[in-house]
């Protein structure tokens, strides 16, 4: 997106030469003066890579990035207030004209500005967004700073060129302060609302380190540093606005975006030194441990062999040099196995602390389609599902690679796994490696990574047979499972009343065999639809044969969806291999005997539909994540074969039923998503336009750029759809800047200022706007914490500390404070616990006075019953406060003045 200076307003003696500014014009008599400016959108700019629920927007940053400039033109020196009263939102293609008012000085020595928009249309009317004040003289002097550090913010290479044309690049200051951004309410969308005494004190920064106070309320205030730590710019009071999301909806309304997972060619490696300390687990078979074959063509790594993770484990903790460890998963035939297979080794590898500083490699093969005309293997897909979502818990320690494969496209009959399997060289490995991706596909020799980018919506769909949504079908039947779900109620009501449908086989799964959505029957019914409900064990493939061959010959199965019930969040390491087991039967295998049962049949589209999270790879979901990418796998399978199929992976569609109380990580999820809430008529216009649009296995989802910006460990096959204006932090440096940041630091300075960190991390966790919120020595527990938010944690204080930590910190390590201890004492290995109070360190002033204590026995023996009788005192009245008068002569005291205050506290010696 860029402004157009040339319209309106030609360049001439009234350009500002300013991106945002465009054209000045001096308003006769008033002393007014008028800027105006066109803004046009680029899908290289910077702005379209700030925009709010998909719609295009003008972010805050840039008004203060122009009316700083603006202050310029005015001799108004500084900017005393701007507030945001509605965003900036751009139409539909993403124009505007933006124009700002400066007034003539009131009186008071300042100017007042207003801010306004229209769209693209010179009968558009002016709508005021923006308004605040100039200050024509200098803003009183910065008061003593104690703000917390918020990290580092870089503007990317592509927008360098473009920096010259602004003070400081907006792109960058709105960054800057995304960083701030607490969680908002479900249903809107916190923004930069209002800002006082901005003073800009250096121009042309392209990267700052972001500081911040916590204020009065919400607000704050921020420094923004360069890289030598001079003030760059600095905001007194930072107050953050909760906007409705209807604030954000574009001129004339935005369909529900549709991605799919594209394959980048990774560039050639530079030459490097190849990695060492390789080992090889071999895959087994269950009923045999000791059938043990290395996969194919690793020769040259010069690995070291081992059956399984206990083994490795122990060959680690002797000394033995192993950096990373390579597996293979799947193969051939449709069953879950592989996946189980996969959660037994990796709950090994993490549970076993000497392979902490290991990588783990999993090889699969087929398991991904690189190629449009590529099939996969949907078991080995399933493993790349479980483990997507592993890598999210277990952040830089797990690698995703599948390699290519000769075997027969059609998975249903092929079940050799060692057919004609391109060999995997140290050479590929290394590069894979090298490139930092987490996932990546090797196919012939190139390397490939996965980005999910969009899909144009009149894309045409591939010569399957499919025709798109049943219209004109009135005859034939529909089978839908997951029938007494939201999402399946939704579904059907939506087939009935807008495509005609009037033939449903409605299948559930329940146990009972009882039909729990009367009401929906009796809705379509009422509508002129026949409905068949079952209920039935839909694994069971005899079962699902039964309820097919019921269906009347004259009204034939024209349409299959199957929607997969999502399960409770659990993290990896408490998913037991029976639960996996469950899910993947409900999901994937019933996918699999729909496949199966009906490839014969005429069909005119075949519907599988998931989660977009656990397409995405979200944490504690693995068993759900497992069960889409076997969707996704079988749609593309299908593909290959010829037959029509969606594999459609919804936004959180779940949410559509909003009965009942949210889990712990729903509230988290709710907090800071990267994928909005959908409406029903979202979900429901996304499948009928994903049965029109080509590729075979879709995301329909709102994506929250801001969000995507944000977050601290976002999946690197989101990072096209970030932008280019994100945070940024180079590998393996964290830790230094923060060991380096702790330097200089007394032990109780450096113990606060981890302290501080570990609560601002929980409470962002925990979906709280202030710190304060958590208190160091509560239990994480009762703060609460679950597998999930602990997860998070771990990977928020990974990214800002660089260092190993464990998914069970928040419970190894039950309260703020303790964690603190363990974190610092990672970061500074000489690290003492510091102290928690002023009288814990006064104590330990006593301690060392104890140690020089006389070896006379007698004058121990007085020394340990003082000491005795202190302890009971303190432990009949623990609950009264220590006295801050004790503490402050405890300070001053001698050896001797000590022992004295002893005995005046507690009645003197017992001898």
């Amino acid at each position: 997106m860029r402004a157009d200076q040339g319209a309106p307003g030609a360049t001439g003696p009234g350009d500002t030469g300013h991106p945002l500014l465009g054209h000045r014009t001096a308003v006769a008599h008033t002393g007014d003066l008028l800027f105006t400016a066109r803004i046009l959108l680029d899908t290289h700019g910077w702005t379209a890579d700030h925009a709010v629920l998909d719609t295009p927007v003008l972010p805050p940053a840039a008004l203060v990035e122009a009316l700083t400039r603006v202050a310029d033109h005015g001799d108004a020196g500084t900017l005393h207030r701007l507030t945001v009263r509605k965003p900036l939102v751009l139409a539909d293609d993403g124009t505007a004209d933006l124009q700002i008012v400066l007034h003539a000085d009131d009186g008071s020595g300042r100017r007042p500005f207003s801010v306004h928009l229209r769209s693209d249309d010179a009968r558009a009317p002016w709508t005021p967004h923006a308004d605040g004040e100039l200050a024509s003289g200098d803003l009183p002097p910065e008061a003593a700073w104690h703000g917390v550090d918020h990290g580092e913010v870089r503007l990317p290479d592509a927008l360098l060129p473009d920096a010259a044309r602004y003070g400081l690049h907006p792109a960058l200051v709105e960054d800057a302060v995304r960083a701030l951004l607490g969680p908002a309410p479900a249903g809107s969308t916190r923004i930069a609302g209002e800002w006082q005494g901005v003073r800009v004190h250096a121009t042309g920064a392209t990267a700052l380190r972001v500081l911040a106070e916590p204020g009065e309320g919400d607000a704050v205030s921020v420094r923004l540093l360069d890289t030598a730590g001079q003030p760059v710019l600095t905001v007194d009071r930072l107050t953050f606005r909760d906007l409705p999301d209807e604030e954000f909806a574009p001129t004339g309304g935005r369909a529900l975006p549709l991605y799919s997972l594209t394959w980048q060619q990774l560039d050639p490696p530079a030459p490097a030194t190849r990695p060492d300390g390789w080992a090889v687990i071999g895959p087994q078979d269950p009923q045999d441990p000791q059938d043990r074959q290395d996969p194919p063509g690793t020769a040259d790594l010069d690995a070291v062999g081992f059956p399984d993770v206990p083994a490795l484990a122990a060959a680690v903790r002797d000394g033995a040099p192993i950096r990373q460890v390579l597996v293979e998963f799947g193969g051939g035939a449709l069953t879950p196995r592989p996946a189980g297979q996969a959660l037994t080794l990796l709950q090994q590898w993490l549970a076993e602390p000497s392979l902490d500083d290991t990588r783990l490699v999993v090889r699969t093969r087929g398991a991904v389609a690189v190629a449009a005309e590529e099939g996969a293997d949907p078991d080995a897909a399933a493993v790349w599902g479980l483990l997507r979502s592993a890598q999210a818990e277990a952040p830089e320690r797990i690698v995703l690679l599948d390699t290519d494969t000769d075997a027969d496209t059609d998975t249903d009959a092929d079940t050799d796994a060692d057919a004609d399997v391109a060999p995997l060289s140290a050479a590929a490995l290394s590069h894979l490696l090298a490139s930092g991706e987490p996932q990546a596909a090797l196919r012939a020799g190139t390397l490939y990574a996965p980005r999910l980018r969009p899909v144009p919506q009149d894309a045409a769909a591939p010569e399957t047979g499919r025709t798109g949504a049943p219209d004109g079908e009135p005859h034939g039947t529909v089978l839908m499972t997951g029938g007494a779900g939201r999402l399946a109620d939704v579904f059907a009501r939506h087939l009935v009343a807008e495509h005609g449908v009037r033939h449903l086989l409605m299948l559930d799964d329940r146990a009972d065999g009882t039909w729990p959505a009367p009401q929906l029957l009796a809705d379509l019914h009422a509508s002129g639809a026949e409905v068949t409900a079952v209920s039935c064990d839909l694994a069971d493939r005899a079962a699902l044969r039964a309820a097919l061959t019921a269906i009347p010959g004259h009204r034939p199965p024209t349409m299959v969806v199957h929607i997969a019930d999502p399960s409770d969040d659990t993290a990896l390491t408490d998913l037991t291999a029976q639960r996996l087991d469950t899910q993947l039967r409900s999901t994937a295998d019933t996918a699999r005997h729909l496949h199966e049962l009906t490839r014969e049949l005429d069909l005119s589209a075949f519907v599988l539909c998931s989660s977009g999270a656990d397409t995405i790879g979200a944490p504690a979901r693995a068993a759900d994540a497992a069960a889409a990418a076997y969707l996704d796998g079988l749609a593309h399978h299908r593909t290959a074969l010829g037959l029509p199929v969606t594999s459609l992976a919804l936004g959180p569609w779940a949410r559509l039923d909003t009965a009942g109380d949210t889990t712990p990580a729903e509230r988290n999820d709710t907090a800071r998503p990267l994928l909005r809430e959908l409406t029903v008529p979202d979900a429901t216009s996304a499948c009928d336009a994903a049965l029109r649009t080509g590729p075979p296995a879709l995301v329909a989802a709102r994506l929250d750029a801001t969000a995507l910006r944000a977050h601290t460990h976002l999946p690197a096959v989101l990072n096209d759809l970030a932008g280019t204006a994100g945070r940024t932090r180079a590998a393996g440096s964290d830790a230094d800047e923060s060991a380096l940041r702790l330097e200089g630091l007394t032990e109780q300075e450096r113990y606060q200022a981890v302290l501080d960190l570990v609560r601002a991390e929980s409470a962002a966790v925990l979906g709280h706007a202030d710190a304060a919120a958590v208190a160091p020595d509560r239990a994480f527990q009762e703060l609460g914490f679950d597998s999930m938010t602990a997860v998070e944690l771990r990977n928020r204080l990974i990214s800002r500390t660089g260092i190993a930590l464990s998914a069970t910190l928040a419970f190894d390590h039950p309260s703020p404070a303790a964690l603190t201890e363990h974190v610092l004492a990672q970061l500074l290995p000489e690290h003492q616990a510091a102290p928690h109070s002023p009288l814990d360190a006064e104590l330990r002033r006593l301690e060392a006075l104890l140690v020089q204590a006389p070896e006379d026995a007698t004058e121990r023996r007085d020394i340990v019953v003082r000491l005795q009788t202190l302890l009971s005192r303190l432990t009949e009245t623990h609950d009264e406060e220590p006295s801050a008068d004790l503490t402050g002569r405890i300070e001053e005291a001698s050896a001797e003045e000590i022992f004295a205050l002893i005995d005046d506290q507690l009645g003197g010696s017992t001898d």
